[in-house]
Formats: structure tokens, C-alpha cells, sequence
């Protein structure tokens, strides 16, 4: 009887110890994102005065101003197009990759497998001057087709494997009753491996736009044009301009990462339950 006490005692201890390690980590990450927040909501003086703490006088019009200045209208549309069209070709074409090198026999699959590894493995900027001249040669320079290109063979060695992983997890079987019912491959695709491996999906969806809406490195390379920059090489822009006003500065950051936020807020549970399938079922 004792022995049970003591050891439901250190469970408690242990639990309540993880949950102080947990909060302690929660705070660590937060807090630096609510200063941000709030020193967006303050003046410069007082900002440059005093960089922690909360605003003595709350000034609302820091927004409406940042964003008109450093044209974030624009740089929003051209961010959110270029991750929607970006999201449904990779979409498309590592489903029926992933499906095609996991549950189907041909010749030139181990090619292709090995393939997506290399590619996987090498490090983007080993080709962004090759890519940079043969964007030139070919007139997509400067243009939002060059940046979709890019992006989407970027995004598609890792989430291939990674859907790949998950598919492979998910029974021949399953397939196989529905052709006996009728279904073709196509069919057999759509209707039973495509709603199974939806939270996957979503998963790999919110990792390309993460990975588009945070890039820089080759926008800031194939884009000159202010009307087509993205949205973090315009917060570049801003803060080289703007650099001596502080506030402005955390509004601009305010303004940048929102929507990777509100995007991890609404479906974090969905992508921690993508992820976690995908690594149990690999």
C-alpha cells in the first residue's frame, strides 16, 4: 500500500515538474512575440526609450501607415497567389508521385525514389545562378512564373518523400478491394488513399506556404520589380529604408508574420496529427 503511494507521488511530482518545464517553454517562445506585438502598438521615442514593457500610450495608427507605406496591399496579393498556385501543383503532382513510387511496380521506381533523396539533399543555392541565366535566357525573369517554377521544384523532393512515407504505411489491400469493385487505379487514388491521407495533405500544404510566404533568397534574386515583390523581401525593403523608426519597424514584423501565425493557430492540430501519423505509419 505504501509502495502504491509513494509511486503515485512521483508520478504527480513528475507530471506537475513537466508541466512547469512546459509553461516555462510556452513563456520563453510567447513573451518575445507579445513584446513585438505590443511595440507595435507604441511610438518610436518610447520604444527607443524603453524596448520592454507595456505601452504608457497606445498608438493604433502605426498599422494603417506601415502598411500603406511599405505596400503590403500588394505584396499580400502577390504572396498569397504565388503560395495558392504553388500549394496545388505540388499538390497534384507529389500525390500521384508518392502513390505511384509507393504502391506501384515499374521498372524505373527505384530511379525516381533515389532521385527525390539527391534532390532532397542538395542545398538550393548550388543552382540559383544557373536557374537565375536560364530565367533570363528564357524571359521569365522579373515575372511571378519564374518564382512558381523555382518554388515548386523546391517543394517537392521533401514532400514527396514525405508523403511517400505515409502512403507506404497504408494497406495494398484497401486498393486492391476497390478494384474488385470496379475502381481503376485512378479511381482507386481518389476515392480510398486520397481521404485516408488528407490530414497529410493539409500537412504538406501549410509547410509549402510557410516555405514560400518566409522565402527570400530567390525572390530577392528573380523579382526587381516593387509591384511583384513578396512579402518578406518587401519587410527587407521596409526595414532598409525605414530603419531608424523603431515602432514602424516592429509593425512591419507584425504585419509579416501574422498570417503564419493565425495559420499555425486554426490548424496546428492538424498538422501535428499529419506529422505524427506520417512518422508512426513510416
Amino acid at each position: 500500500m505504501n509502495n502504491g503511494v509513494k509511486r503515485g507521488a512521483k508520478v504527480w511530482i513528475a507530471k506537475i515538474i513537466e508541466m512547469i518545464f512546459l509553461i516555462f517553454m510556452a513563456l520563453f517562445a510567447a513573451i518575445p512575440l507579445l513584446q513585438v506585438l505590443l511595440n507595435s502598438f507604441r511610438t518610436d521615442r518610447e520604444v527607443k526609450t524603453m524596448p520592454l514593457g507595456l505601452p504608457k500610450e497606445w498608438v493604433f495608427n502605426n498599422f494603417p501607415e506601415t502598411w500603406e507605406i511599405g505596400g503590403y496591399a500588394t505584396a499580400y496579393f502577390n504572396s498569397l497567389l504565388t503560395a495558392a498556385v504553388v500549394i496545388v501543383v505540388v499538390l497534384t503532382v507529389v500525390g500521384f508521385g508518392a502513390y505511384a513510387t509507393s504502391k506501384l511496380q515499374f521498372k524505373l521506381r527505384g530511379f525516381f525514389v533515389a532521385y527525390f533523396f539527391v534532390a532532397n539533399s542538395l542545398p538550393g543555392f548550388l543552382y540559383i545562378v544557373p536557374d537565375y541565366f536560364m530565367m533570363n535566357k528564357i524571359g521569365l525573369l522579373d515575372t511571378r512564373w519564374s518564382l512558381m517554377i523555382v518554388y515548386i521544384a523546391i517543394n517537392i523532393p521533401f514532400n514527396m518523400l514525405l508523403l511517400r512515407t505515409f502512403l507506404s504505411g497504408i494497406p495494398r489491400e484497401l486498393e486492391e478491394a476497390a478494384k474488385i469493385d470496379g475502381c481503376n487505379e485512378l479511381n482507386s487514388f481518389l476515392k480510398i488513399t486520397l481521404p485516408i491521407a488528407k490530414p497529410m495533405f493539409l500537412t504538406i500544404a501549410i509547410l509549402v506556404f510557410v516555405n514560400v510566404w518566409n522565402e527570400y533568397l530567390w525572390s530577392n534574386t528573380f523579382i526587381t520589380s516593387d509591384a511583384l515583390k513578396l512579402v518578406a523581401t518587401r519587410f527587407v525593403k521596409f526595414t532598409g529604408q525605414y530603419g531608424s523608426n523603431m515602432a514602424r519597424i516592429y509593425t512591419a514584423s507584425v504585419i509579416t508574420v501574422a498570417p503564419v501565425i493565425i495559420l499555425y493557430l486554426f490548424f496546428s492540430r492538424k498538422f501535428i496529427e499529419g506529422m505524427t501519423s506520417g512518422s508512426v505509419k513510416g
